[in-house]
């Protein structure tokens, strides 16, 4: 009889299974079972389990290895009374808000290894694991970014004010596209107006996370927006701000010359981007919400 069960993905010392099957309940894929009171692994295990580690992290005796990562044993979960409580966490959100304003200080590369590491644990569809950073810390490149995004947008509005311009638009933009770029003309002239005056509409001045992922996988947008909110609320927790960034996001995946700024693979698409530093404003209350739409099934 087997001491162990082994393939390309996984270890298993059978020997001291306890059998109390906690692997065969947990797993999303059904890939576990006991049959006449030994442990057996699904035929499709190698290309079914998704190494998502659950069954390692259930284990209550530290038999299931995943070959995937390096750690030979696993950290130890915190127990539950160890987790903030929801009053913290719900003053954490309320106090959180979107910074636009921050002080002439840079970032110290751990601070921003702390943020990267909460998105590393991040969830994400499927566990595929599919997210990448680009951070930018250096002032030169924001703002080459942001002056290549406001040549960009002053284009556009010179050829949207002109009938000939927009003639031309037509070959590169759809019905809608400019349509809908004809309805912003005075927002974009606005903020053209706010850069003019010295205002970093783009990136606020700040360093950036860039988060990127290759997009034949999909589930880029979601993955994405999932670690950017843990990664803005922990942001808080080490006396940060962010904000998002749509506008940048768009123009990431837009433009070859901001692609290449900051060295996105061809294949990935950006799915969101924050601009952050310490804040240099403070706020005294909390903003009103509306009520929250809900409807109870």
């Amino acid at each position: 009889m087997n001491k162990t069960i082994e393939n390309s993905k996984i270890y298993i010392d059978v020997e001291n299974c306890t059998k109390c099957q906690e692997c065969v309940k947990d797993c999303v894929a059904n890939l576990f079972s006991f049959d006449q009171g030994r442990l057996r692994l699904d035929d499709s295990f190698e290309e079914v389990c998704i190494e998502c580690g659950h069954c390692e992290a259930v284990c209550p005796v530290n038999v299931i290895q995943l070959k995937f990562h390096e750690e030979v044993e696993l950290v130890l979960s915190s127990k539950r009374d160890e987790f903030p409580k929801y009053n913290s966490f719900l003053q954490l959100v309320l106090n959180r808000r979107s910074i636009r304003q921050f002080k002439e200080k840079a970032i110290p590369k751990d601070l921003m290894e702390k943020l990267l590491t909460i998105g590393r644990y991040s969830p994400t569809g499927g566990n595929v694991q599919n997210i990448s950073y680009t951070v930018v810390q250096e002032k030169e490149i924001v703002v080459s970014i942001s002056k290549h995004i406001t040549n960009k947008v002053t284009k556009l509005v010179n050829a949207l004010e002109n009938p000939q311009g927009r003639e031309l638009l037509k070959k590169r933009l759809s019905d809608e596209e400019i349509k809908l770029a004809l309805e912003n003309l005075p927002k974009s002239k606005r903020k053209l107006k706010m850069i003019e005056q010295g205002i970093d509409f783009w990136c606020w001045n700040g360093e950036l996370i860039v988060i990127h992922g290759d997009k034949t996988i999909g589930g880029i947008p979601s993955n994405t927006a999932l670690a950017a909110a843990n990664i803005m609320l922990a942001a808080e927790t080490l006396g940060l701000g962010a904000c998002s960034l749509g506008y940048l996001t768009y123009f990431i995946n837009k433009s070859r010359t901001i692609r290449e700024l900051l060295k996105v693979p061809t294949n990935h698409t950006v799915g969101y981007c924050l601009t952050m530093g310490y804040p240099d404003v403070k706020y005294k209350r909390i903003p009103a919400r509306k009520h929250s739409r809900v409807q109870w099934l």
